[in-house]
């Protein structure tokens, strides 16, 4: 596995970082171990982090990476002179693995160096601009490479030389036997400067084998070989040329790994097959191009996933030693308990075996204990009556040789009882000689030695063994149920500490802010982006940048109140009241109403009434707007807020969550295509000044959860929406009607009752308006709702009454919303069907192609994000995000946050807290969740809160016990390392 950089590696190196970095700010310098150190460049339009790691490897990373807490010199000293610098220059010195890297200075014409040395053991060197060392992370003595000492660059920058026919011959002549045997690769890396890989390419370029010896070649103008060999080193120059020049392709070499493998107690054996990254080249070079390999668009990015992927391995591999070692131990732990249990089986087995040799042999049983009972009575030394057994023995006595051993301490003695085929033979009487000699030729199946009591009888023997085997069984059971008991425990305990000290990787791929998240923001129930600024200056941007046509403006009257703007995709669609109503709630809660506690309402007015320019004799300061015209009230919110998570899916994943979030729309009738916009509201001539130049970000101040109860939001009817004008944005009654009438011939209008019609038989009925027929409608339909705008001021004022309420409401909710229709799910539709019962819908079935084409164009940003994340979705990351809580009803992760006394940091560690004790959380969610950065979660959240949830007080004595034992068991390694 390739572990540093080449010099060709160098070369490649140079060209991607002198494109990207060139002309970028230093913006600041980390440390991320003593030889490894983290640039992070910027320019407003985009950021790039630097690794460099000395003698090892350069490159720019897109993966984030856990940084010292405390810098060190080196780095302070880097800090102090060449932080916010401009960088003017990078350079490969020669052909070296060296790279110089040259900062603007503070005056003109000054510049600092920082020179990374890539070869030996690596050193990182910054110095002035006649390269005076400043400072460096490795003093070398034999070199005088110290601090104060100059930096010879003439040395080290030596030019690249083509290699030429005399040198080739020079490094191909050997001056002993034993150098011709070696290998031509190792002779030519050795004597010529290209590098292992890029020698080993000129030689298979010139059609010849690396490991062929080096005595075979012949070395003249004329030889073959020779000849082949300078064509093949001539196309190593260029390849150097090319990569100094342009910027080259990277390439990564897998290694193919397979192993056999089988499970213990089966008969199926398995193979298990997978790649690894072996090399990493800025070409392909002629012995790759038959292995397995990834290209990249640039030799940088080839280099960052290789390194990155590697220390990902590495972990990972830690990691799976881990459990194969708690795995083992379990294992182990399984053997010894069913050991004991073995053993007992045994016990009980040889104690019945006992108990039947006794019962097969009871009248010599008792014979041999009366003997050994009447000697014992007659008060003869144990000695004696072994001896005078044994002399028995000689004389042939069976009953003599039945007896082995004594145990008389413990009133026993040994038998060695035998079990015959026929058990009615298997006794006999001495003065028998007949059956005598019958016995003889039997052979016994079984033969044992049996310890008996010589003041028990034989059957009392044979049950007291018999005892002893149900003890056994007993023990066995009661064994075997604490076998699986300690087993299940153990495995428990093991998976537990698996859990705990499970490695999780230090790096994460960085992802890329969406451009929204610099501003508070929240994504509405109804799918609209909503922004507001942090201060004024970002609520100057906000009006002056992202505010358009279609867009609203909402606010509050209230010190420190946001600009809110709620983001319009679709210019001519009204936006829903209860978007609005979330809007408000986020101005009135982002301003000084959240820390006093005061209940009050924002109001909306389009983008057109918003304006910089002030009255004669007016100034108005940063963050501060007039307000011309009708300013439309929203009914008063309740200070109740929201902190959530959203995932991002990846495209196959977004399928699943199309229309999650969605205008309420009334269900009483659908129009399949409509284009109707919303005519401009005739408003009332009258300028306000808003001043916003007093928003100020929520404190964290406060050290202790305010315990006021939370209040809780009161939805409010639909027949009280109408004193606050949010009918009057919609299309009016007379407007609807008209409308209807002009596109009578191309609309049609599907009932509850033939929609269910249609779903019981499948059918899909698209609309038969064409691409170019709906542009033309959409200018139709913005001409008409224009003129329409200009009839409205003359026309009397509707009923207000409850029949007119109820109008108004239906025509509002029967509006289709475009972004739904467009988002559409991907279309399935039997044309037998739709034929056979629909004539006109089997032009639609034709067209369905461009209807889901359209339908994919229409998808934004905002839905590839989710709050309710499925088990079968692919998850790329997690955003945190605080909003309305009316707006996060449907979220998976979500907390309540009322006005309190907790700071920010405590709500976001108690929320992330909250959502890891979620029971269905998912693996892949908690290790997103995790890796949410604390700056982002703390950067969305709002001061001084209180945080609520179902079962939150539970969760939150879990983390504090989690808390103390990482405290105990961290205070533990720490006296084990000082002892």
């Amino acid at each position: 596995m390739k572990q540093r950089f080449s010099a060709l590696d160098i070369r490649a190196t140079v060209s991607d970082l002198r494109e990207r970095l060139v002309d970028l700010r230093l913006q600041n310098i980390y440390d991320i171990n003593p030889k490894t150190y983290l640039l992070k460049f910027s320019k407003p339009d985009r950021k790039e982090l630097l690794l460099i790691e000395s003698g090892i490897r350069i490159h720019t990373t897109q993966f984030s990476r856990d940084k010292s807490i405390t810098p060190s010199t080196f780095c302070i000293k880097l800090r102090k002179h060449i932080r916010t610098r401009r960088l003017i220059n990078v350079r490969q010195l020669g052909v070296d693995r060296i790279i110089d890297f040259e900062f603007a200075g503070a005056t003109e014409g000054s510049t600092y160096h920082i020179i990374a040395e890539f070869y030996a053991s690596g050193n990182i060197i910054f110095t002035d601009q006649d390269y005076n060392i400043l400072t460096l992370i490795r003093i070398v003595q034999h070199e005088q490479m110290i601090v104060g000492q100059k930096y010879n660059v003439n040395t080290v920058a030596r030019v690249a030389e083509p290699v030429t026919r005399s040198r080739l011959q020079e490094a191909l002549t050997t001056s002993s036997n034993k150098e011709a045997k070696e290998p031509l690769r190792k002779i030519l890396n050795n004597r010529l400067s290209y590098g292992q890989a890029l020698t080993e390419h000129a030689i298979r370029f010139a059609q010849l084998d690396p490991n062929m010896k080096v005595g075979t070649i012949v070395i003249s103008d004329d030889s073959e070989h020779f000849i082949a060999l300078e064509t093949g080193f001539k196309d190593a120059d260029r390849i150097l040329e090319e990569s100094a020049k342009t910027k080259q392709k990277g390439y990564i070499i897998m290694l193919h790994h397979s192993e056999h493998t089988s499970t213990a107690g089966e008969s199926s054996q398995q193979d298990d097959e997978w790649d690894t990254y072996d090399e990493f080249h800025p070409f392909l070079f002629e012995q790759h191009k038959s292995k397995s390999y990834k290209e990249f668009d640039s030799f940088d990015l080839a280099v960052d996933e290789y390194y990155s992927s590697m220390e990902s391995q590495k972990l990972i591999i830690k990691q799976r030693n881990q459990e194969k070692a708690a795995l083992k131990k379990l294992e182990a732990i399984k053997k010894e308990q069913y050991s004991r249990v073995e053993n007992l089986q045994n016990a009980q087995l040889s104690n019945i075996r006992k108990a039947r040799l006794i019962e097969s042999n009871v009248d010599m049983v008792d014979q041999a204990i009366l003997v050994i009972r009447n000697a014992i009575a007659t008060s003869i030394d144990w000695k004696d009556l072994e001896n005078l057994v044994l002399e028995e023995k000689k004389k042939k006595n069976p009953l003599a040789e039945v007896i082995v051993g004594f145990k008389l301490e413990s009133n026993q003695i040994t038998l060695l009882l035998r079990e015959y085929e026929n058990d009615d033979e298997a006794f006999y009487d001495s003065s028998d000689t007949e059956s005598e000699n019958e016995n003889n030729t039997l052979q016994p199946t079984v033969q044992e030695k049996v310890d008996v009591d010589i003041y028990l009888s034989a059957f009392a023997n044979a049950r007291k063994y018999y005892d002893v085997k149900k003890q056994s069984a007993s023990k066995q059971v009661k064994t075997l149920a604490a076998a699986d008991k300690a087993f299940k425990s153990a495995e428990q305990k093991i998976k537990q500490d698996l859990k705990e000290t499970k490695i999780t990787a230090s790096i994460n791929k960085i992802r890329k802010p969406f451009w929204f998240e610099k501003f508070f923001w929240f994504i509405s129930s109804e799918n609209y982006l909503v922004i507001a600024g942090h201060d004024m200056q970002q609520n100057e941007l906000i009006v002056k940048k992202h505010l358009r046509k279609g867009d609203l403006y909402v606010h509050a009257d209230l010190h420190g109140a946001a600009s809110v703007v709620i983001k319009n995709p679709n210019e001519g669609q009204p936006i829903p009241p209860s978007t609005l109503f979330q809007a408000g709630i986020m101005s009135v809660c982002q301003s000084k109403a959240w820390e006093a506690k005061i209940i009050t309402s924002a109001y909306w007015v389009n983008a057109d009434q918003v304006s910089k320019t002030a009255p004669t004799g007016e100034y108005l300061t940063t963050g501060s707007f007039m307000i011309r015209g009708k300013k439309n009230f929203l009914p008063p919110v309740q200070l109740v807020y929201g902190f959530g998570l959203l995932f991002r899916l990846d495209e196959q994943s977004i399928a699943n969550h199309l229309h999650e979030r969605r205008p309420i729309r009334n269900e009483e009738e659908v129009e399949v295509d409509d284009n109707i916009q919303a005519p401009k509201e005739e408003q009332e001539i009258k300028e306000e000044s808003l001043n916003g130049d007093d928003i100020n970000t929520p404190g964290s101040d406060g050290s202790s959860d305010d315990t006021s109860p939370a209040k809780k939001v009161q939805y409010i009817d639909k027949s009280k929406w109408d004193k606050y004008n949010l009918d009057e944005y919609g299309v009016d009654q007379d407007e609807a009607v008209q409308g209807s009438e002009k596109l009578a011939t191309k609309k049609k209008y599907i009932s509850v009752k033939e929609r269910k019609v249609l779903k019981k038989q499948k059918q899909v009925i698209i609309g038969d308006t064409s691409f170019e027929g709906l542009d033309s409608n959409q200018q139709t339909n913005k001409k008409d709702s224009n003129v329409a705008g200009k009839e409205k001021s003359n026309k009397a004022p509707k009923n207000k009454g409850k029949k007119g309420k109820k109008e108004s409401i239906n025509q509002n909710a029967s509006k289709p919303n475009n972004r739904e229709k467009n988002i559409s799910s991907p279309c399935r539709i039997e044309s037998q069907d739709i034929s056979s019962h629909n004539p006109e819908a089997e032009q639609d079935f034709n067209e369905q192609e461009l209807v889901c084409f359209k339908n994919i164009c229409f998808l934004t940003v905002l839905d590839t994000l989710t709050g309710l994340p499925l088990p079968e979705d692919n998850l790329l990351f997690a955003v945190p995000v605080c909003a309305p809580y009316i707006s996060l009803q449907k979220y998976k992760y979500k907390v309540k946050l009322t006005p309190g006394q907790t700071k920010k940091g405590k709500a976001c560690k108690t929320a992330t807290s909250f959502f890891l004790s979620d029971p269905q959380l998912t693996p892949r969610e908690k290790e997103l969740i995790k890796s949410v950065p604390d700056t982002e979660m703390i950067s969305v959240m709002l001061g001084k809160c209180k945080v609520s949830a179902p079962n939150i007080e539970q969760a939150k004595k879990v983390a504090k016990k989690a808390a103390k034992v990482a405290s105990k068991e961290a205070a533990a390694s720490r006296i084990k390392s000082n002892a």
